[in-house]
C-alpha cells in the first residue's frame, strides 16, 4: 500500500467530482502538512471524529479508504432481469415503424402490468434517467423510406463498380457529396410600445428575394466547390458539376451523390470523362455525409 503526499492529494482533490470524497482528500492533505486533527476539523468546518476516520483509514488503507461505503438502502423493486426487459422495451417502441410515443404513464402502466409494481410517476422518471432514457425530440422519417434500400445504398462500392469506367480502379475514386438550397429573406412585423388595447398597423415586405446554392465536398481530400445562382435548372446543375470536373485531379476520378431532384437527370454526366453521379434512395437525406 503506497502512501502519497499532501501535495498530491491537493492535486486529486481538484479533479475530483464526489463532494464528499474532495472533502475527504483535504482533510488528510492537510492533516499531513500540520499533524493536527482538530485545526483540521475547524478549518473544513467538521466533526473531529470525521478526521479521525478519515486519517486511521489512508494510513491503514490508503486512497481506498477514503472511497465512499456502500450504501445499502432499500432493495429495488425491479430485477436487473426485469430492467433489462424495460430498457428493451421502450427502444422497441422508439423505433418501431407504426409511430406513436411512449409517455411516463404508458411506462408506469408497463411496469405496473408486466412486473406488478406499482412506481409513483415522479420515480419513473428517475428510474428512466438511471437506465440511460433522456426525453428528446426524434429525428423526421418519411413514412415511404426504405431501409432495404438504405442498406443497399451503403454498400456503395458495389454501386460505383458499376457506374467508374473499368480502367479506373476504387482508390482512384475521390467521393463528393453535392446538394443544392435557397436562400432568402422575408421579413416579419415586430412588437412595438402602444396603448394597451390598440394593435397600430405597420408596413410589411411582401417580397420575397432569395437565390440558390449549389454545393459539393469531398470529405477525403476537404475539397469543396460551390457556385450561386438566381434558379435551379439542368444547366446550372452542369455548370456546378464542370468545377469538380475541373477540380479533380489528373489520374483521379470523381463520384458524386446527389439526391434525386427533377433537374438531377442521368444525361448531366454525360460530358464529363473524369465524373459520374450515384443518386441517394428516395426519402433519405440522412445519407449525405455532407448533411
Amino acid at each position: 500500500m503506497a502512501l502519497i503526499d499532501s501535495n498530491e492529494l491537493i492535486r486529486l482533490s481538484k479533479k475530483e467530482k464526489n463532494a464528499n470524497k474532495r472533502i475527504r482528500l483535504l482533510a488528510v492533505a492537510h492533516f499531513l502538512e500540520c499533524q493536527n486533527r482538530t485545526l483540521v476539523a475547524n478549518t473544513l468546518k467538521v466533526s473531529r471524529r470525521s478526521v479521525n476516520n478519515w486519517v486511521s483509514n489512508y494510513l491503514s488503507q490508503g486512497l481506498s479508504g477514503l472511497e465512499d461505503k456502500p450504501r445499502l438502502g432499500r432493495k429495488a423493486q425491479l430485477s436487473p432481469q426485469q430492467t433489462k426487459q424495460l430498457a428493451s422495451y421502450i427502444e422497441h417502441q422508439a423505433k418501431s415503424d407504426v409511430g406513436g410515443r411512449l409517455t411516463g404513464h404508458d411506462i408506469k402502466d408497463y411496469i405496473s402490468t408486466q412486473f406488478g409494481v406499482d412506481y409513483h410517476l415522479n420515480h419513473v422518471y428517475k428510474l428512466l434517467k438511471k437506465i440511460g432514457f433522456s426525453w428528446i425530440t426524434s429525428r423526421s422519417k418519411h413514412p415511404k423510406q426504405s431501409q432495404k434500400a438504405q442498406d443497399e445504398f451503403k454498400k456503395i462500392e458495389h454501386t460505383m463498380i458499376q457506374t467508374i469506367p473499368g480502367t479506373v480502379s476504387l482508390s482512384q475514386v475521390d467521393i463528393w457529396f453535392q446538394d443544392e438550397g435557397r436562400f432568402g429573406q422575408q421579413n416579419t412585423t415586430t412588437r412595438i410600445w402602444a396603448k394597451t388595447g390598440t394593435r397600430p398597423r405597420a408596413v410589411q415586405q411582401q417580397q420575397f428575394e432569395y437565390a440558390y446554392m449549389y454545393g459539393a465536398v469531398c470529405p477525403a481530400t476537404g475539397e469543396t466547390e460551390a457556385i450561386i445562382t438566381p434558379l435551379v435548372s439542368k444547366e446550372m446543375m452542369i455548370q456546378h458539376l464542370s468545377q469538380i470536373s475541373e477540380k479533380t485531379e489528373a489520374g483521379r476520378y470523381a463520384v458524386v451523390i446527389m439526391d434525386g431532384a427533377g433537374w438531377h437527370t442521368d444525361d448531366i454526366a454525360f460530358e464529363f470523362d473524369n465524373r459520374s453521379t450515384i443518386k441517394l434512395p428516395p426519402y433519405s437525406p440522412e445519407l449525405y455525409q455532407s448533411a
